[in-house]
């Protein structure tokens, strides 16, 4: 979940759709972020501050450059899961010395409950999963919840539970 504030509208708006294009944010309005994405424009340059992060690009930028090098700044982005460390630009979990990587449907799970204190409706989150899908299976969803927990058991020894609750879902880690 990435935030982006920006004093220019129209920039804004490009970013915005660079970062829909590459599914980096998702339509869910949150109170937590991994990621604040702060812009400026002045006269001369474009000021960027990612998580008290600062990089100034002097103008005219290729706007290509310019979201690779924000993509650049992101991907370092962590969080702690218990003994475990979070990348969800970099879609792995690692702890103990061990990694593993984290297929696109299981880190948009993955990172949705991580950042959702109080869950998140299982229709929401397929929807975020499959967005085309007229009929919503939550069969499916609870598979790919199943084998996600097997995959972090095996490939790291890390417990994970799934809490549902009137369809509203969280995330346990042991």
């Amino acid at each position: 979940m990435i935030k982006l504030e920006c004093d220019d509208d129209k920039l804004l708006k490009v970013i915005n759709n660079l970062f829909e294009q590459k599914d980096l944010i998702y339509k869910v309005k949150s109170e937590q972020y991994f990621v604040i994405i702060k812009i400026e424009v002045t006269s001369n340059n474009i000021n960027i501050d990612i998580n008290g992060r600062k990089n100034n690009f002097p103008l005219p930028i290729d706007i290509n450059y310019f979201f690779s090098q924000i993509l650049k700044s992101i991907s370092n982005v962590k969080l702690s899961l218990k003994d475990y460390e979070y990348f969800p630009y970099q879609r792995l979990l690692s702890g103990n010395k061990k990694k593993s990587f984290l297929s696109d449907i299981q880190n948009i799970i993955i990172s949705n409950l991580v950042i959702s204190n109080n869950g998140l409706n299982k229709d929401k989150l397929y929807g975020l999963i499959w967005r085309k899908d007229k009929e919503i299976s939550i069969n499916k969803l609870d598979t790919h919840l199943t084998n996600l927990k097997n995959q972090l058991k095996k490939e790291l020894d890390l417990s994970i539970n799934f809490q549902s609750q009137d369809k509203n879902l969280r995330l346990l880690i042991d």
